[in-house]
């Protein structure tokens, strides 16, 4: 009994685990989609400031929307 006990709560731990990394997964994805395809340099002149010269990830960011087709102009 006790052994059923322990498999149970295992098995539903490893379920809210999975869960958890779900929602984790779509949360970072949703971001990384925003940025790389919707935002156009305005969370990385939050991060960062707007004058720094020579902003290499707002151009990296500018070329992979390119790169994927995304239209961005």
């Amino acid at each position: 009994m006790a052994v059923a006990r322990a498999f149970a709560c295992a098995t539903s731990t490893v379920q809210v685990n999975e869960r958890l990394l779900g929602v984790l997964s779509l949360a970072v994805g949703a971001i990384l989609f925003y940025l790389v395809l919707l935002d156009h340099g305005q969370v990385i002149n939050l991060l960062i400031g707007s004058g720094v010269t020579g902003n290499y990830l707002h151009e990296l960011f500018h070329d992979v929307r390119h790169f994927g087709g995304a239209p961005c102009h």
